[in-house]
């Protein structure tokens, strides 16, 4: 018997797993999470769910994630400390929790991690945080904060774990959602975070979605069955690609490049992203007499979509003093006279937002409305 067939409702919009978490605080239910590994579970506790509740998500402020998987119970509910006068043993307090004594009863949000996957004797020290409705929360012998928020990830054997089936009684106790995050708000996620000057990034633009429009092609595709262990791409390695291919990143060989994101993303995917990084690389010198006005840009999509980029990250380092002077005085009319608006429809429209993205103000532009598709 497996978990391959849990049949939770699927979540994808960050807005609808806040308003989740929100209605889980107000009838007392523990909020269950489950996805693929690498789909950002514990990144929309921190950054989704946190704000949602009115917390700030700060890691042993007002947010703690535990993951006892492999641990001892004194890990859980501290080191007991015996007590030689009075015949007795007490129980230091647990590192990394939220108990009462180290924050008071100020609210706060707790992650389990895994926790189907903790071991039995584990799980059982945690039975009071699993009746919201009743005494206050507890670990061990220690209380916890008043109000505290629990959060449980956990993944599922179809998507490659070896993840436990979770009990009745604590399903019974929660809201369990899949999570399962779109290209679409993974991109604008990554642009807040300032990966838009990657290649990596323009590459998922452009080819994140198969040709039917379904997405998971090279983004997040189903874990193969039987699973053989090989790299899957997954939102949290393409970050991890990003990070060394964006604007300011280390300068790779290209043999160490291309190894190191096939060895996080997989044969596939990771050949159509080098490939895609290495067309950047040779736009360069179109995009000179593009810019200079010796040449048009090009018809096919794929050159277009890496000649955006290139003019992107061009402009960005060109007006990085003052980008609103540089709208302002027509320092970069080129890019959008000569890039975005001879490009097709889509790419114009990405271009403009992936330009606000990397903070050129075209929202400025004489054009802007023409760069909207408005």
């Amino acid at each position: 018997m497996n978990n391959t067939s849990m049949e939770y409702p699927i979540v994808s919009s960050s807005e609808e797993l806040g308003e989740h978490a929100q209605m889980c605080q107000t009838d007392g239910t523990i909020l269950f999470i489950v996805g693929k590994g690498g789909d950002g579970k514990t990144t929309v506790t921190k950054e989704v769910i946190c704000p949602a509740l009115g917390l700030k998500g700060i890691e042993g402020e007002d947010f703690f994630t535990i993951n006892a998987s492999g641990s001892a119970p004194s890990d859980v509910r501290g080191a007991g400390v015996p007590d030689l006068e009075a015949r007795e043993m007490w129980f230091a307090q647990p590192a990394h929790w939220p108990t009462r004594e180290r924050i008071g009863d100020r609210p706060c949000a707790l992650l389990l991690d895994e926790l189907p996957d903790w071991d039995v004797s584990l799980q059982s020290l945690c039975r009071s945080l699993f009746n919201p409705n009743g005494p206050r929360p507890m670990i061990g012998d220690h209380e916890l904060s008043e109000n505290t928020f629990i959060v449980v990830t956990g993944n599922r054997r179809i998507d490659g774990s070896r993840s436990a089936i979770p009990s009745c009684p604590f399903v019974t106790r929660c809201t369990s959602l899949i999570w399962q995050p779109t290209l679409d708000g993974w991109l604008d996620w990554a642009a807040d975070k300032g990966y838009a000057s990657s290649p990596v990034y323009t590459f998922l633009t452009y080819n994140g979605l198969d040709q039917f429009g379904r997405e998971g092609d090279f983004f997040s595709p189903p874990v193969p069955q039987p699973w053989d262990g090989s790299p899957q791409p997954c939102p949290r390695e393409w970050e991890a690609c990003c990070k060394l291919t964006v604007e300011g990143a280390p300068e790779w060989s290209d043999s160490v490049l291309r190894k190191s994101i096939e060895g996080k993303v997989g044969k596939a995917a990771g050949k159509a992203s080098y490939a895609f990084i290495q067309t950047v690389a040779k736009q360069l010198p179109l995009l000179d007499k593009i810019k200079a006005g010796d040449e048009e840009l090009p018809s096919n999509e794929a050159d277009q979509f890496a000649l955006t980029h290139c003019a992107l990250r061009q402009a960005s380092r060109d007006s990085s003093n003052d980008p609103e002077a540089a709208v302002a005085s027509g320092a970069l009319d080129w890019l959008v006279e000569r890039v975005l608006l001879p490009a097709r429809n889509e790419i114009t429209e990405w271009g403009f937002k992936t330009a606000l993205a990397v903070g050129i103000p075209l929202d400025q532009h004489p054009r802007r409305v023409d760069l909207q598709g408005v």
